[in-house]
């Protein structure tokens, strides 16, 4: 029985003041398991992992994610 390796993706939002966060977890988790842990609705932002365009259903890997807004909050 093998030990699985965790998963870690450096999150940034935008448009926001926040600084980068590291965020580690099991392999097999969704884009949408881990916004919601972040308290953030999936229909209200585009992510983008390392540049390239992802669906929130898709299935998280290591690397960077970019969730950007775009809905307003007024």
């Amino acid at each position: 029985m093998s030990i699985s390796s965790s998963v870690s993706l450096r999150i940034s939002v935008e448009p926001s003041k926040e600084p980068l966060s590291i965020m580690e977890f099991l392999p097999g988790k969704k884009y949408e398991d881990l916004l919601r842990e972040l308290k953030i609705n999936p229909e209200t932002v585009l992510l983008l992992k390392d540049g390239e365009l992802v669906p929130s259903d898709g299935i998280a890997t290591s690397g960077n994610l970019s969730i950007i807004i775009i809905t307003s909050k007024g």
